[in-house]
C-alpha cells in the first residue's frame, strides 16, 4: 500500500519526534565553526540526511551515495551551500561548514529499501565565546532559578507535541479505516440488493 506524502511525512515526523526526546547524541559547536556530523548506516546504500530544527521543522538537505571509486556523490541538494558531503572512516558523514543559527538542530541520516530506516540522530546546539560567558555572567545568575522552570516547560511541551502527533497519526488512521469499511459495505451491500429473487 502506498502512503500519501502527507501520511508519510506525518509519519517521519512521528519517528523522528521519539527520536529527538530519546537519548541523543549532543554537539556543542560556536557559530562560525565547522562541524561534520557521521551517519553509521552503510554507505553502499544512497544516505539522506535531514534536519529536523528546534521548531520541530522537518527539511531534506542532501542525497549521498558513493561511486565505485569512493569519491562522495551528491544525488540530491538542498540550497544550503555551506553543506558538504564527505566520508568517515568507512561512513558518510555531513560537513557543516560555517555553522549559523540557522543549521542548528537535530541531523538524521536515513536509508530507503523497502521501508525508511534512521541512523541515531545528533543534535548540533550553539555556545557562546568566552568573552560572551563573561558578559553575562550575572544575567545568567539572576536567570538561574528560571531556567529549571524553563527546562520544566520546554519538557511539558516536547511530551504534549509527542501526543499532539501521536493523535493526529492515529486520527487519521481510523479516518481511512472508517472509508474502507463504508467503502465495503456499499460494494457489498449494493451487489445483494441487485441478485434476482
Amino acid at each position: 500500500m502506498l502512503l500519501s506524502p502527507a501520511l508519510f511525512f506525518t509519519a517521519v515526523n512521528l519517528v523522528l519526534t521519539f527520536k529527538s526526546s530519546g537519548a541523543l547524541k549532543k554537539k556543542e559547536v560556536r557559530l562560525g565553526e565547522n562541524v561534520t556530523v557521521a551517519c553509521e548506516m552503510s554507505y553502499h546504500q544512497k544516505i539522506y540526511w535531514l534536519r529536523m530544527s528546534p521548531e520541530a521543522q522537518l527539511k531534506q538537505l542532501m542525497v549521498i551515495s558513493l561511486k565505485n571509486d569512493g569519491e562522495v556523490t551528491i544525488l540530491q541538494h538542498s540550497n544550503d551551500s555551506n553543506l558538504k558531503g564527505c566520508v568517515l572512516e568507512r561512513f558518510i558523514g555531513l560537513r557543516v561548514l560555517s555553522v549559523a543559527e540557522a543549521d542548528l538542530g537535530t541531523y538524521f541520516c536515513a536509508t530507503y529499501d523497502d521501508h525508511m530506516e534512521f541512523g541515531e540522530g545528533e543534535e548540533l546546539y550553539a555556545t557562546r565565546g568566552r568573552s560572551e560567558q563573561q558578559d553575562q555572567h550575572h544575567t545568567d545568575c539572576n536567570q538561574a532559578c528560571n531556567a529549571v522552570e524553563t527546562q520544566d516547560t520546554r519538557d511539558t511541551l516536547d511530551a504534549f507535541q509527542a501526543h499532539m502527533i501521536i493523535a493526529v497519526v492515529m486520527s487519521i488512521s481510523l479516518l481511512i479505516m472508517v472509508l474502507t469499511i463504508s467503502v465495503v459495505h456499499v460494494k457489498t451491500s449494493g451487489s445483494g440488493a441487485r441478485k434476482p429473487g
